[in-house]
């Protein structure tokens, strides 16, 4: 008995312990996401701070690093501390503009106010989307893949990138690491598998293009996959603020635009990968030091991620022709697009647009 009784009062410190680091856990991530606006601007104040009294280092987190004598950029470890400081700023940013912009817009348009935190996030996305298709059409129009997919390939490995390309890069790549805690705030929805599935295999794709040199390509899904998400998001808040006819109409652009970038175009991004790298990579190698990060194996990897990424495509594609036919058929649009949880007819609002 005695020595049952000395074993259990061993247990019961590591059980408390064990206790006690959970909710830690549990009241760190409560705090993140009470205070997401001071939180991290108390890092980005620490770190333009320090910048701005010309301590050493401090502008590598704020600027991109590592330009060569000719004014290009290669990679650096301190393109790290550069995604760290952007993530801080997207999460202080993604608060401030819901909270102080969106929401109050969302009061002014009439929005019900059970809706109002789905009409911000839909009004941030449409904000974020838009500006990151824009930048990323403009560095795909001056690239050579703009009309020709071969370029992807063409020259591998291409290790340096002009100024406005590694910012766009490094900052898209921000934005996405910035996510998973999105993710993890946002009301749950009906898909919330799938867009984590989307997630994993968003990250994959972009760490993987951007450490093993495949950037062109990179950006090309980039512009294909913003564009829609711009729509969609728009399409959302307007069924919030304004359901009708010009909720419908913006409906109809986002799907022909939808099945034009996302199912033909990055269609065509996954063909190239799994025909044009044998037509066009000089040497299929590991080679680190020099660059090369393409032995031939790599190219069924890649391909592998993309053909997932194309089945969530092509599933959330089928969610939006069923709602298609119910706006046709149906004269309760509202009905069709509703995205309370457990309701049966939330397609509209449950596909992913993150």
């Amino acid at each position: 008995m005695k020595h049952q009784v000395s074993s259990k009062s061993k247990l019961m410190p590591k059980r408390k312990f064990r206790k006690q680091q959970q909710w830690t856990r549990k009241e760190l991530m409560n705090y993140l996401v009470n205070h997401q606006i001071e939180a991290p601007l108390r890092v980005i104040a620490t770190i333009v701070g320090g910048y701005l009294l010309g301590l050493p280092l401090f502008d590598k987190f704020i600027f991109i690093s590592n330009q060569r004598y000719d004014g290009r950029y290669e990679k650096s470890f301190w393109d790290i501390s550069f995604l760290l400081f952007y993530i801080c700023v997207f999460t202080a940013l993604r608060a401030a503009v819901m909270n102080h912009i969106l929401n109050p817009l969302a009061r002014w348009s009439g929005v019900p106010k059970k809706k109002h935190e789905r009409f911000a996030e839909q009004g941030y996305s449409v904000l974020y989307y838009s500006i990151s298709f824009s930048c990323g059409l403009y560095v795909m129009y001056h690239s050579p893949w703009w009309k020709d997919t071969s370029y992807y390939w063409r020259d591998y490995p291409v290790t340096d990138y002009d100024k406005s390309f590694k910012y766009y890069y490094l900052v898209q790549f921000a934005f996405w690491l910035q996510q998973i805690f999105v993710l993890q705030i946002e009301a749950p929805r009906k898909d919330y598998r799938e867009l984590v599935l989307h997630h994993i295999n968003t990250l994959l794709l972009i760490s993987l293009s951007y450490c093993c040199n495949f950037t062109g390509v990179g950006n090309a899904v980039f512009v294909y996959m913003d564009c829609p998400d711009a729509l969609l998001a728009l399409a959302k808040a307007l069924n919030y603020a304004a359901p009708g006819f010009f909720c419908n109409l913006t409906f109809f652009i986002m799907m022909v635009t939808w099945v034009y970038t996302r199912v033909y175009l990055y269609g065509g991004v996954i063909w190239s990968t799994a025909t044009e790298p044998d037509l066009y990579v000089p040497v299929f190698k590991l080679d680190p030091l020099n660059g090369h990060w393409f032995p031939y194996f790599t190219k069924y990897i890649i391909l592998g991620l993309m053909i997932g990424l194309y089945c969530l495509v092509l599933f959330w594609t089928a969610m939006i022709f069923k709602v298609l036919f119910r706006v046709l058929t149906s004269t309760e649009v509202t009905d069709v697009r509703s995205d309370d949880e457990g309701d049966g007819k939330e397609e509209f609002d449950e596909k992913k647009s993150n």
